[in-house]
């Protein structure tokens, strides 16, 4: 039993110490390799003497074997960049893009088409005045992510509203229906 172990041990040892970077995709297989390069959307990946391009859509994660490679370091600027130009994004919509009475106000007067209109909107940041007016992210306004993230979060708070409104509708229905 021992002896079983130690070798299981031995492997397991001998296989970290020379594996690359491993790349586990969604449907559960894993590569092992090197990360040469990663774009916007894609990985370019190389396995046993093979180069791969892997879409960003289709890997569930990476493990980098060495974290002082050029490659990763880019990647985990470029990480932290987006995931602050999200969270600037998200802030300014929550906090200064307004108009919530009046979608309140339009869900109760239009219920259901208030909803599904404001789900085909596109808010922006330059659109909204008092976003425009108070927002210190203004250099922010024309990068993607940034404004994926605005719209995510500005669409959200203003559907969630005229739904409220919708539901405020329908309680008074239901209160003036039961006097």
């Amino acid at each position: 039993m021992k002896k079983i172990v130690l070798i299981i041990t031995l492997e397991l040892f001998v296989f970290t110490a020379f594996s690359g970077d491993i790349l586990i995709l969604k449907n559960d297989m894993i590569f092992d390799g090197k990360v040469t390069k990663i774009k916007d959307c894609e990985i370019i990946f190389k396995a046993e003497g093979c180069k791969y391009t892997i879409p960003t859509s289709e890997i569930f994660s990476i493990q980098f074997k060495d974290t002082h490679d050029k490659v990763y370091k880019e990647y985990i600027e470029t990480a932290v960049t987006d995931s602050e130009k999200c969270l600037k994004g998200k802030f300014d919509a929550e906090y200064y893009h307004g108009k919530e009475g009046d979608h309140f106000l339009m869900g109760m007067l239009f219920g259901p088409f208030a909803v599904i209109g404001t789900a085909l909107a596109e808010p922006t940041p330059d659109r909204g005045k008092q976003t425009y007016m108070l927002s210190k992210n203004k250099d922010q306004f024309n990068n993607p992510e940034y404004l994926n993230c605005y719209k995510k979060k500005a669409k959200g708070q203003l559907i969630k509203m005229e739904a409220l409104g919708w539901g405020a509708w329908i309680l008074f229905v239901i209160a003036v229906t039961k006097l």
